[in-house]
């Protein structure tokens, strides 16, 4: 390592410990994670900044797009009040089961709702107002849900999507593949958007951030 190297894991060590650490059931998690499925749920940065942006807006109703084992949704769900609510959708029901396990195992049951299907589907079907939505599925249709979430969340309300970066593919000209499509649209969109005001956070493959209904 180099000493940038070596200074930046020493300082992510000493935040992690106070802001991110992992209890035993998110350890567990993440182990059952690695045997049966893709590595692709968020860090546990991301997941303290999930938690926290949930007290920020005093969310009680939260939606998130792509469920995975339910990572995320421990983070998110876990910092709603005794009568808060997160609807999160699952087109896997491999993953839409190992979640509701986990839910449950997590003693959040009562509070999270596993919807299994395509998320398209089950979009339409879903009313407003939602405080916050959280998008970690398919990257080529982030666009769409974008619009989506436009029609679920309250004004003064939370988008924020990951995988942003695209792992440093975004910005390269060369790369012209459909995921990398859909998340550059959705850049474009959050960017130019009147009533959006937003930001791209560098945690993980980067995590953006966009608050609904700012002034013109």
């Amino acid at each position: 390592m180099t000493d940038d190297q070596t200074t930046q894991a020493a300082i992510d060590e000493y935040l992690g410990t106070r802001f991110w650490s992992e209890d035993q059931l998110l350890r567990d998690l993440q182990a059952d994670i690695a045997a049966r499925a893709p590595r692709i749920n968020i860090s546990p940065q991301a997941g303290a900044v999930l938690a926290t942006l949930t007290h920020a807006v005093r969310a009680t109703r939260i939606l998130e797009i792509g469920t995975l084992f339910g990572y995320s949704g421990i983070w998110m769900a876990r910092a709603l009040p005794e009568n808060g609510h997160l609807d999160t959708l699952e087109i896997s029901p491999v993953h839409a089961e190992a979640a509701r396990e986990w839910f449950a195992r997590a003693g959040l049951a009562d509070k999270v709702t596993v919807h299994l299907g395509d998320a398209r589907e089950t979009l339409a079907r879903l009313s407003p107002a939602y405080d916050m939505v959280f998008i970690d599925a398919d990257k080529e249709s982030y666009p769409h849900y974008l619009d989506q979430a436009l029609r679920l969340v309250r004004p003064g309300g939370l988008i924020l999507a990951d995988n942003i970066h695209q792992r440093g593919r975004l910005a390269d000209s060369e790369v012209d593949e459909p995921g990398v499509r859909g998340i550059r649209t959705y850049v474009e969109r959050i960017a130019v958007e009147p009533k959006l005001r937003s930001t791209v956070l560098p945690v993980g493959d980067g995590l953006s951030l966009t608050v609904v209904g700012g002034s013109a």
